[in-house]
């Protein structure tokens, strides 16, 4: 039998609970997957696409045919790109997105964190974070412990 803080004690409930309002308030899944592509990758992408067809293309295709894969199929493929490139992309990115969302969860991969550090290290991080909070309720306890104190006195005065 050992005795344990309110903060030890209620570890995995406390990890929970932290995972979900972080979730739910701040971080979410969506959040983070939606950022993952700027509208300038997207564009780096797009050349990156054309460049690569090109070079397998060349690689694939007898020498004499290069000319026209660099200027004939490159011209076609940068105007498919800047016309219907970018919602082939967006599609794409939209699937793994998809994807990736129904497997990423933000308030386990925290609950899981929370649950991997050790005793000292969570009662540190909790302590910090609302270390001015327990400062201002140490104070109000003494200033109520004082005037209590003080009551106490004057009634036993009028007692005796």
């Amino acid at each position: 039998m050992k005795i344990q803080g309110v903060i030890p004690s209620r570890k995995s409930e406390l990890a929970a609970s932290i995972g979900n309002v972080v979730e739910r308030q701040l971080v979410s899944s969506d959040d983070i997957l939606n950022r993952l592509v700027s509208e300038k990758e997207i564009n780096d992408l797009k050349s990156a696409i054309v460049d690569n067809v090109i070079l397998i293309l060349k690689s694939k295709l007898p020498a004499f045919l290069h000319g026209f894969t660099d200027k004939t199929l490159k011209k076609q493929l940068d105007n498919f790109m800047q016309k219907d490139g970018e919602r082939y992309i967006r599609d794409m990115l939209e699937k793994t997105i998809t994807g990736a969302n129904e497997r990423i969860s933000v308030s386990k991969l925290v609950y899981e964190k929370i649950e991997a550090l050790d005793l000292a290290a969570f009662e540190d991080i909790v302590t910090s974070v609302v270390k001015k909070e327990l400062r201002y309720i140490e104070f109000l306890g003494a200033v109520l412990g004082f005037i209590i104190g003080i009551l106490q006195g004057i009634i036993l005065l009028f007692i005796k």
